[in-house]
């Protein structure tokens, strides 16, 4: 989603938000956070305070009440999020319990609130909200897994090598012999586009947000490249693999013939809805992508995909800083060493030679 309806949704979080959630708000934009990141954050903060509200934690979302929190109740939370179960949409089938990642989300995003309200005089009251952060007392969980371990995890959810093409052909090709004459019809409409979308994951490594924010301007087909803002609303060029670039001017050739009113909007990957274009969202590509990879061997997330990206481009250059780089991650930290673990060829000539 682009910057305007990011800040559109901020706003509808805060219109009937505590002051104190709103000052944080602008204090976090003046810091230059993004913005989705925020909205991010106040997704996570909402279910905190349902969770506090009905189990009587709180009494109210006032700073009076909030001065009654302590760690040992904001690890009651973690608890509860260590054995909360997910649920799938529409059927809310179980799925199981929130990964580790996803409670670490939760976590840190109150770790940075407290932050805030217990230390900054950046409000409209000119002191601190509370007189102690309860999250102090709160350690975040810990991954259980070595890198080995998720590699290996991982690795039968990546197209990689031969089949990173394979994928995009079984989509233009294979795909169509499964589907009912109804759906085959808004299949042929949208297939440069999806496949497009695909290709362009898995010959650049972008993020889910970033492909959803990418914009007609922002694609150089003369440099291979798309500029995107990052994490941390960092601008940055990417390099995209030629065969990305193929898919990609395929899809623009026919991008004003399959949706109506293209010249209304400047997003890169569109959708038609209530007989407009519009940008296609995060949520849609989301499903898109585990539609076509269901059906092709195992579902994945476009999540995947950049992993499949970086994989391959490590197998590759064997250059971890030019991985990283890739990605857009700050450093060759502990998330870019992932991928070594899931090319382990070497290691295992050295172990068979023994």
């Amino acid at each position: 989603m682009n910057r305007e309806h990011v800040m559109n949704m901020l706003q509808n979080e805060l219109d009937q938000a505590p002051d104190y959630l709103k000052d944080f708000v602008h204090h976090k934009l003046t810091q230059e956070f993004s913005p989705h990141t925020i909205n991010e954050y106040l997704k996570n903060y909402r279910l905190f305070f349902n969770w506090a509200l009905s189990e009587h934690i709180l009494s109210d979302l006032s700073p009076d009440s909030l001065e009654s929190l302590t760690a040992y109740k904001m690890n009651l939370y973690k608890s509860h999020l260590l054995s909360r179960e997910k649920y799938g949409t529409p059927s809310d089938t179980y799925k199981g319990t929130l990964s580790k990642p996803t409670i670490k989300r939760h976590l840190t995003a109150l770790k940075v609130l407290f932050h805030y309200l217990a230390t900054s005089y950046d409000n409209a009251q000119e002191r601190p909200y509370l007189s102690h952060n309860p999250m102090n007392g709160v350690e975040n969980v810990k991954e259980q897994q070595t890198l080995q371990a998720r590699a290996d995890a991982i690795e039968e959810k990546l197209f990689l090598g031969k089949e990173t093409h394979d994928y995009l052909a079984f989509i233009e090709e294979d795909y169509q012999h499964t589907l009912s004459p109804q759906a085959l019809k808004f299949f042929k409409r949208d297939k440069e586009r999806d496949v497009a979308i695909n290709a362009l994951i898995l010959a650049s490594g972008l993020r889910l947000s970033e492909v959803v924010n990418l914009n007609l301007e922002d694609v150089s087909f003369e440099k291979n490249r798309c500029y995107v803002t990052r994490k941390g609303n960092k601008k940055d060029s990417v390099r995209i693999a030629s065969f990305g670039m193929d898919y990609l001017a395929n899809y623009i050739s026919v991008r004003t013939l399959r949706y109506p009113n293209t010249n209304e909007t400047s997003a890169l990957f569109i959708t038609t809805y209530k007989g407009q274009s519009t940008r296609m969202s995060g949520n849609a590509i989301e499903k898109m992508v585990a539609k076509y990879s269901k059906a092709f061997r195992v579902e994945v997330s476009p999540h995947k995909l950049r992993h499949t990206l970086a994989t391959n481009l490590f197998k590759s250059s064997k250059d971890l800083l030019l991985t990283s780089q890739q990605l857009g991650h700050s450093s060759a930290g502990q998330t870019t060493a992932l991928y070594i673990h899931i090319d382990n060829d070497t290691t295992m000539d050295a172990l068979n030679s023994l």
